[in-house]
């Protein structure tokens, strides 16, 4: 029976030093550029809006108050997400609009407030708001 020796140090024990050229030279690969797409979390968020006053429209009055206010929660915490990672100025009139249609969920005006959230949506799919290279 042969035995391999182990590559495992036992505690206490000194570990000889590789001489350099017997080290391994990492070598750095080529790292794909990062695209970055601006507004990406509020896009979803404006969709998920829009789906979600879509099915309230055919809710009573009482469900119907409930499911704006949560997407008003939800558009709100989306627009602090893109103020905390620096967005907001890439996508400032998709942001106004926004803006606007909270202020029509809070005040219940339903059609007003899909009208701005499908105006953000445009804007958010605008030519202005292309993806940014960072090579």
């Amino acid at each position: 029976m042969s035995r391999q020796r182990s590559s495992v140090v036992p505690v206490g024990a000194v570990k000889p030093r590789t001489p350099p050229e017997q080290r391994r030279v990492r070598t750095e690969v080529p790292r794909p550029a990062l695209t970055l797409t601006p507004g990406l979390q509020l896009r979803r968020a404006v969709d998920t809006a829009l789906l979600d006053l879509q099915k309230v429209s055919q809710a009573e009055r009482t469900e119907m108050v409930g499911a704006m206010r949560r997407v008003n929660d939800n558009l709100h915490g989306a627009l602090a997400h893109t103020a905390a990672i620096g967005e907001t100025c890439m996508i400032a009139a998709a942001v106004q609009a926004v803006h606007a249609a909270e202020d029509h969920l809070e005040a219940s005006e339903l059609s007003q407030a899909r009208v701005a959230l499908t105006t953000a949506r445009e804007r958010l799919t605008s030519p202005t708001a292309k993806p940014r290279d960072l090579t």
